[in-house]
């Protein structure tokens, strides 16, 4: 039988914004805790913790949504071209899923798949003005469930 792996939302955060936090997700009815270095709450959807951090005035971002930015602005950077970046997007997707506590749950794609990937979020991004890349849509073009 395979183990259950317990989704977990990371957040880092400095010792005098972690109370703050903390408050701002319990109104938002999300149970944070601390676990080493991260503050995190189980079993939520990183999109859902980052919104309540934000409307609660909470310095603090999830980390994968600050690592899908990263790779969002990789993508424009390169305006398109990515030919022969394979290894780079994989190591940006890897980095979100790392920080994220994920890699028991999520791989990158290989090769072709992540440049396809890569070619589509930046078709979103120009076609969308720059708008978020939704945790569910990230996995979607970037991991394999494992």
């Amino acid at each position: 039988m395979t183990p259950r792996i317990e989704p977990i939302v990371r957040m880092r955060c400095e010792p005098d914004e972690e109370a703050r936090a903390v408050e701002v997700l319990a109104r938002a009815g999300f149970a944070a805790e601390r676990s080493l270095t991260w503050l995190v709450v189980r079993d939520a959807s990183p999109d859902a913790v980052n919104e309540a951090l934000a409307a609660g005035g909470a310095a603090p971002r999830v980390a994968v949504r600050q690592r899908i930015g990263q790779l969002a602005g990789w993508v424009l950077d390169r305006q398109g071209r990515l030919a022969g970046k394979a290894v780079n997007v994989e190591a940006l997707v890897r980095r979100v899923l790392e920080d994220g506590g994920l890699t028991a749950r999520y791989r990158p794609r290989q090769g072709a798949a992540l440049l396809d990937a890569a070619a589509a979020l930046h078709e979103h991004l120009m076609a969308t003005g720059a708008a978020m890349l939704s945790w569910d849509r990230f996995v979607e073009l970037f991991c394999e469930t494992l």
